[in-house]
């Protein structure tokens, strides 16, 4: 194509469901704080559980944006993250305990330099908590 060439990674394709989902669930704080929008949106969550999401936006700050979602959905996503999490330390220390009678062959340094570790800003990192 040549030089000029977008990469879906830094802007991703639009699709029809993309446009719609912006036409109907993206708001503007002015637009839910002078209608009635806020009421139908949690109208909407009264049936049960629902996987709905709406966005409300600050037109003019950019970066402020959050996320409207059902209370119960977002229960279960939190549950979901509590499982993988539980599952990922799970797997940590099974890997320690297999690992912890077997002899070291790299040093830390040759650990921190493989996987591009800055010490200081590790150091740093550290200190804060």
């Amino acid at each position: 194509m040549g030089d000029h060439t977008l990469t879906n990674e830094k802007y991703p394709k639009a699709d029809t469901n993309t446009l719609d989902f912006l036409k109907k669930n993206v708001f503007n704080v002015t637009e839910i704080s002078r209608t009635k929008k806020l009421s139908e949106i949690l109208d909407r969550f009264s049936n049960g559980v629902s996987d709905e999401i709406f966005v409300i936006q600050n037109a003019k700050k950019k970066d402020a944006l959050a996320v409207i979602i059902d209370l119960d959905y977002f229960k279960q996503l939190l549950q979901i993250k509590e499982v993988v999490e539980s599952a990922l330390d799970r797997i940590v220390m099974e890997d320690a305990q297999a690992r912890k009678d077997k002899p070291a062959n790299q040093t830390l340094s040759d650990v921190f330099d493989e996987e591009d570790i800055n010490v200081d800003e590790l150091m740093k990192l550290l200190k804060k908590d």
